[in-house]
């Protein structure tokens, strides 16, 4: 079927006046003239045979045939331009590793550790996504995953790149005087995880104070979230303890009674084999190693997904 289609800057600037109601507003969107508007408006009429707009006191607006027009051509247009940037920022590096991550993973130890990974590899560069859950479709997509999960479900590809240790974080000036357990419990909130209830009650058993009766303040779904409501003096909370390692060094918060507990959670690693074909993929999976102290002679590279 050989249609003539209108050019992407007609169709751009189809969308640009009836969103603005005004060739001169849509000009000013555009970075163009208005004559230049007025222009490609005419083209991409004419190239239809129909007018798509009609006059009224106010400005321009679509008419019978050029709104469910738009209707059907702006998400395709849309996407056209997305994939384009997309194609362009590709062809501007030279190699891209995507990968899906939990949250306060990425926000609150990955990102930090991305500049010293740009300083070691300026030629790759890593697209990171962050869900809990792996959204239908994605896994494929995806050059590497991280799951946080607990040893006995991982699966057997998965390697575990660290096991998680909880530390009871607060703020300093939370902390009761003199400082107790019995009184730190009492008198400070701590935060409920959402996602995983059962935290605190694992955490009071190990410690023998299932029978401490503390008070329960704010719910997070995050451990970002949680730790910022403990720089926020809401209460005390368990976050892993390489998550708070940058907030606990600059004294931000305080671990009060040096108590930490193990999980029985890793963040496993699961890339498939032929992803680790690219030589940037396997830089990031090794350096991944290197950063969260893994010896990788000891953990042999997950083989698929």
């Amino acid at each position: 079927m050989n249609v003539r289609l209108p050019s992407m800057r007609s169709l751009q600037t189809l969308i640009a006046v009836a969103q603005t109601g005004s060739f001169s507003e849509a000009a000013k969107v555009l970075h163009v003239s208005q004559s230049t508007v007025s222009k490609q408006i005419q083209r991409l009429e004419e190239g239809i045979g129909k007018p798509l707009f009609e006059r009224h006191a106010g400005g321009v607006r679509l008419n019978r045939v050029g709104e469910p027009y738009l209707n059907m051509i702006s998400a395709s247009v849309n996407d056209i331009a997305n994939a384009t940037a997309q194609a362009r920022q590709q062809s501007a590096r030279q190699e891209s590793v995507s990968l899906l991550v939990p949250p306060s993973f990425a926000s609150l130890w990955l990102i930090p550790q991305l500049p010293a990974f740009k300083s070691q590899y300026p030629d790759i560069s890593v697209v990171v996504s962050a869900s809990d859950y792996v959204p239908q479709g994605k896994e494929s997509e995806m050059d590497i995953l991280i799951r946080c999960q607990p040893h006995q479900q991982a699966g057997a590809q998965g390697v575990c790149l660290i096991h998680e240790h909880l530390s009871l974080v607060a703020s300093v000036t939370l902390l009761p005087e003199p400082l107790d357990r019995a009184a730190l419990l009492s008198e400070v909130p701590v935060l409920s995880h959402l996602t995983r209830p059962s935290l605190w009650e694992q955490f009071w058993q190990q410690f023998g104070l299932a029978d401490s009766n503390p008070q329960y303040g704010a719910g997070f779904e995050h451990f970002f979230m949680a730790l910022e409501g403990v720089k926020q003096q809401m209460g005390m909370a368990l976050i892993p303890t390489f998550m708070a390692s940058a907030a606990l060094s600059n004294d931000q918060i305080v671990n009060p009674l040096g108590l930490s507990i193990d999980s029985g959670y890793g963040y496993y690693l699961y890339s498939a084999r032929y992803k680790q074909r690219s030589p940037a993929v396997m830089h990031v999976i090794n350096w991944l190693y290197d950063a969260l102290n893994m010896d990788p002679a000891r953990h042999p590279i997950s083989k698929s997904v």
